[in-house]
């Protein structure tokens, strides 16, 4: 199989207790009715999970060989952990490369974002569901159900909950090195560049219920490290149903200006 190429990404970094996270990037096309597609470019994190000897990559970003180099001098990688349905191409390359046992959302590696696509290019070895047995110790899987393709969570018991997300639950404060001209534009009026959101581009395509949202908001953590944005090592619940109230949120989970209420 061929693997994608490892895109510009920073240095492996400690955030807190046994987790580390790498800064990455993506690129795709974004199309544009007059100029045709524009290329946009934006960040993406990898968390590496040290236990014992062993590593567990949650959300994988293929990394270079100094990276590769630097994950070897950590541990072992024998786990890669995936909770985006958006994400996972980087997958196949550290299941191949280091012989690890890939785990994933009850959703399909399909290219692309369209709800028709059902081509799968690859498989993992596990299917996650609520309740399900995870490769972490002390840790708990869960799923926004009502979103379609779903979305995964991971909750440690550790620090006061330490909550792992993929695309649903992010913090852009700002753009950093990794965007693109026009990502910068196009990401802030498209509402990603908002500290402790919930992802635009996910409740658009997923169409989560309202009350789900706010059931995983409300899970018990103090820390939560995004797939994208910048760690926030203390956070509440209502840090992250504020956003809801914003008008192209609303819109896209469909809450009726004639019923504001959210909490």
């Amino acid at each position: 199989m061929t693997y994608p190429e490892a895109l510009p990404h920073g240095e492996l970094r400690h955030i807190i207790d046994d987790i580390y996270m790498v800064t990455g990037s993506v690129a795709m096309k974004a199309p544009h009715p007059k100029f045709g597609p524009f290329k946009m470019t934006f960040s993406r994190n990898m968390l590496v999970i040290k236990q014992g000897g062993e590593l567990i990559l949650v959300n994988s970003v293929r990394l270079n060989e100094k990276g590769i180099a630097q994950l070897d001098e950590l541990g072992d990688v024998t786990h890669v952990v995936r909770l985006a349905a958006f994400h996972g191409f980087d997958d196949p390359f550290y299941k191949e490369t280091f012989n690890a046992t890939l785990w994933s959302v009850e959703a399909p590696y399909v290219r692309g974002f369209a709800k028709s696509l059902t081509e799968e290019y690859y498989r993992a070895d596990r299917i996650l569901k609520p309740g399900s047995e995870l490769p972490v110790r002390e840790a708990s899987y869960h799923e926004f159900t009502t979103s379609h393709p779903k979305e995964g969570l991971i909750l440690l018991e550790r620090e006061g909950g330490i909550l792992l997300a993929g695309d649903s639950m992010q913090n852009w404060p700002k753009p950093d090195k990794y965007f693109n001209w026009f990502a910068k534009i196009m990401m802030k009026r498209m509402g990603f560049i908002e500290p402790s959101n919930f992802g635009p581009g996910w409740l658009e395509l997923a169409k989560p219920e309202k009350d789900e949202l706010m059931e995983k908001a409300r899970l018990d953590y103090s820390v939560l490290l995004p797939a994208h944005g910048n760690p926030i090592m203390r956070t509440r619940s209502k840090d992250l149903l504020d956003p809801l109230s914003k008008p192209i949120l609303r819109e896209c989970i469909g809450i009726s200006k004639t019923n504001p209420k959210l909490i």
